[in-house]
């Protein structure tokens, strides 16, 4: 069972902006940007009370033959103090997010 309940609500969309006129040294063309939303949590009882989280970001995306290399920024809007976590987060991965 996810931690807080067993209620999950989620929430993605992605913009992808291709960027064909582009051609950098070593890594070539393939490269986009990306805007994106994405909201949810997990609840303890059915409704939202308060607790559904909303976060956006943007990116850059980079084709490759295995799937793209993501590097996103993203910034909870709503974020509550919770460990010291930063309600900023970067990320690196590869392949898709959905």
């Amino acid at each position: 069972m996810p931690d807080g309940g067993r209620q999950l609500a989620i929430l993605n969309s992605e913009f992808r902006i291709p960027l064909p006129g582009v051609s950098l040294p070593v890594i070539g063309k393939g490269l986009g940007v990306v805007g994106f939303y994405d909201g949810g949590n997990v609840f303890s009882a059915i409704g939202f009370h308060g607790q559904y989280t909303n976060t956006v970001g943007g990116g850059l995306r980079y084709a490759t033959p295995v799937g793209p290399i993501r590097l996103d920024i993203g910034h909870n809007l709503n974020a509550r103090p919770l460990n010291g976590i930063s309600s900023t987060q970067f990320f690196i991965t590869l392949g898709q997010a959905f």
